[in-house]
């Protein structure tokens, strides 16, 4: 008989980390929490700020793009950043710019002297900003929790984005209308000065206590970190990822699944529910905050112990795939909000759910040296093709009815996810080794 204590059953040590890591993922989920709901204020003011200075939907557009593009320009560079420093090092200096940009925004429209050149100014800081902020953030989780609970805290962080899109743009909308705008009602250009100045103010607070919380986050230092110039590394990081088969057909399919869902949702929704459904606006806002409701519920059902009968991710996805392409097609011929509703939610279930296990496949796969750069891939091709679909869409819809336009995306949807199926490395990704 062997009388040694089982030193695998307890440990003190193990313990105390175990607490240390519960204590640091409180600490990021809420500061994430926090930079979240102040992200839903920008949002929703610099669009309305745009329109109250220019009233041109023109200077809107080039508003939109002048954040966007530096994002999509930097956003690898930001991953080698965070390759070659630390998720945590990046995240907080990327915090810190975006504190003084926001407050400078709001000091230039409480004083009245913003100009349309330094908004487009201020506004191309905060994107280049959140190009390193981007890969930052989920890099860093790996680094907090293990890898094994990687879907439960993926769960729970998408999931609290979720919660601030509902929260943020209606606090944002409440704090610009509800503020005192007597001082400048003489001039229409800056109508809703107080309460947008406010609204930025706040969202400068957010990354200030974001950055605080940060400090408490303890991580787990790098065993190889990333060495070379970020240049070096930049491209390194595409040529891992290009040699990667798996990881390069996953990325690739989801690009190509990008392209013929998401214009029909940012475009075609509300086109159809201005044409076919009674209560124009409002039924819009109820099929979204319907799909929004169900992308938490997939969200929270991810991060639980309950796992669909599908060996590999692969599989998983692209029977999602396929039921999304089917419902895609069936769309266009909804004629009541209540229907369109329902659907839309269980359409939100399986997006969430399918999220969460796509988002945490690549972070276990990944190691810690590469994940920057590989977490700013995938994010650069979801981000840039989504402009891309929305701006064909568009264009489609000029020329056929709405619902052609749903038919023909959600059939070439599901024969995607057909075709993949016959395709090895992407029907057998994320097969248990």
């Amino acid at each position: 008989m062997n009388d040694a204590p089982d030193t695998k059953a307890y440990s003190p040590q193990g313990e105390v980390t175990e607490r240390r890591r519960n204590r640091s993922f409180a600490w990021l989920l809420g500061g994430g929490f926090i930079s979240l709901l102040g992200d839903q204020f920008s949002l929703i003011g610099l669009p309305w700020l745009t329109l109250k200075l220019t009233g041109d939907p023109l200077a809107l557009g080039l508003m939109m793009a002048t954040i966007g593009l530096p994002r999509a320009a930097f956003i690898l560079m930001g991953g080698a950043f965070v390759d070659k420093f630390s998720p945590k090092k990046v995240l907080l200096i990327s915090k810190y710019i975006s504190t003084l940009l926001l407050g400078s925004l709001a000091y230039l429209i409480y004083t009245e002297l913003l100009t349309l050149p330094m908004l487009y100014g201020l506004a191309a800081g905060i994107g280049l900003a959140s190009a390193f902020a981007f890969p930052a953030g989920p890099a860093m989780l790996p680094f907090v929790v293990k890898r094994e609970r990687l879907p439960k805290a993926n769960s729970l962080m998408m999931g609290m984005r979720q919660v601030s899109m509902f929260i943020g743009p209606m606090l944002a909308g409440l704090i610009i209308a509800g503020s005192d705008n007597s001082a400048s009602a003489d001039s229409a250009a800056m109508e809703d000065v107080t309460g947008l100045a406010l609204v930025f103010a706040l969202d400068s607070l957010s990354f200030l206590l974001s950055a605080l919380t940060l400090f408490m986050v303890r991580v787990k230092v790098k065993e190889t970190p990333a060495s070379g110039n970020v240049f070096a590394l930049l491209f390194e990081g595409i040529l891992n990822v290009l040699k990667d088969v798996e990881l390069r057909s996953m990325m690739l399919y989801v690009g190509l699944i990008q392209i013929f869902s998401i214009g029909p949702i940012q475009v075609g929704m509300p086109v159809l529910a201005e044409s076919r459904l009674d209560g124009g606006a409002a039924a819009y806002g109820t099929l979204m905050a319907f799909n929004g409701i169900g992308i938490l519920t997939g969200l929270i059902l991810s991060g639980t112990k309950w796992s669909p009968p599908f060996k590999t991710l692969g599989a998983l996805v692209l029977s999602v795939d396929f039921i999304l392409g089917l419902s895609l097609a069936g769309f266009g011929q909804i004629t009541s909000t209540l229907t369109g509703s329902i659907w839309m939610a269980i359409v939100g279930i399986l997006i969430g759910f399918v999220q969460v296990r796509f988002f945490s496949w690549i972070q276990q796969r990944t190691p810690e040296e590469k994940m920057g750069r590989v977490m700013s891939l995938f994010q650069l091709i979801v981000m840039g093709l989504s402009p891309l679909s929305a701006s064909v869409a568009g264009w489609i819809l000029v020329r056929v009815d709405v619902s052609w336009l749903f038919i023909g995306c959600g059939t070439i949807l599901s024969l995607i996810a057909v075709t993949s199926m016959f395709i090895p490395t992407i029907r057998n990704a994320g097969r248990a080794k």
